[in-house]
C-alpha cells in the first residue's frame, strides 16, 4: 500500500529529489575514488566540487521534506519513522564528500598493488548504498517487496568487509614497500572509502524495522 495519497504530492516530490540527490552523491564518491586512483587530477577535481554541490542539494531537500511533514501534518502514523530514515540517510552525501576531500587535500600515495583493491571497495560500497535507497523507495510504495533489498544491502556490506580486511593484510604485508606512517594512512583511507557500506547497513537495519512496524 502507498503512502502517499493525491493531498501529499509535494512530500512524494521533495523525498524523490532527495533520493536521487543522494544516488548521484553515492555515484560521483565512486567515480571521484575512481579518478584519484587513476591519477586524472583534473576529472578528480570536477568529482570534488559535485559532490560538494550534490551534498548542498541533498540538504535543501532534507530540509523541504521536514518543512512539508511538520507543516501539514501528513501521514501522521509514520512521519517520526520517515524523518528518523531520510535523517540517517543524510550521512551518505556527508561521508562521500568528505572521503574525496580528504582525497584532495592529503593526496595518499596508493600503491599500484592496491589500486584494484581500492576500487572494488569504492564499487561495493556504492552499490550498497544503490540497494538500500532502492528499499527505500519500496517502503514508501510496495513496501512488502523491501526485504529483498536489505538483505542486498547486507550482502554487499559483508562484501565490504571481505575486500577491507583483505586489502589491510597487503597494506601491513612485505609486499607494500612504505614506512609504517604511510601503511597507516593507507589503512585509514581504506576504512573511509568503506564507510559508506556501514552506514548502508545501518539504513537497511531501520529500514527493516519500519518494514515490520507497517505490516503489524
Amino acid at each position: 500500500m502507498k503512502i502517499f495519497k493525491n493531498r501529499n504530492k509535494e512530500l512524494e516530490m521533495e523525498i524523490n529529489l532527495y533520493l536521487n540527490s543522494l544516488q548521484k552523491g553515492s555515484n560521483t564518491f565512486l567515480e571521484g575514488v575512481k579518478s584519484y586512483l587513476r591519477c586524472e587530477v583534473e576529472q578528480f577535481d570536477e568529482r570534488v566540487k559535485l559532490i560538494t554541490e550534490q551534498e548542498k542539494d541533498a540538504d535543501e531537500h532534507l530540509v523541504n521534506i521536514k518543512y512539508v511533514l511538520f507543516r501539514y501534518n501528513l501521514i501522521p502514523d509514520l512521519s517520526a519513522d520517515i524523518l528518523e530514515l531520510v535523517d540517517s540517510m543524510d550521512d551518505i552525501n556527508d561521508v562521500s564528500k568528505e572521503v574525496l576531500l580528504n582525497l584532495q587535500v592529503i593526496k595518499p600515495n596508493i600503491d599500484p598493488l592496491l589500486i584494484d583493491d581500492f576500487g572494488h571497495i569504492a564499487k561495493k560500497s556504492n552499490k550498497a548504498v544503490e540497494s538500500v535507497i532502492k528499499g527505500v523507495r519500496l517502503y514508501l510504495t510496495e513496501f512488502m517487496t523491501v526485504e529483498d533489498y536489505i538483505t542486498k544491502t547486507n550482502l554487499y556490506e559483508s562484501e565490504v568487509d571481505t575486500l577491507l580486511h583483505n586489502v589491510k593484510v597487503k597494506i601491513f604485508g612485505d609486499q607494500i614497500k612504505c614506512s609504517l606512517s604511510e601503511k597507516l594512512l593507507l589503512d585509514k583511507f581504506a576504512d573511509e572509502i568503506a564507510a559508506l557500506s556501514d552506514i548502508a547497513e545501518k539504513i537497511a537495519s531501520k529500514l527493516s524495522v519500519f518494514r515490520f512496524k507497517r505490516s503489524i
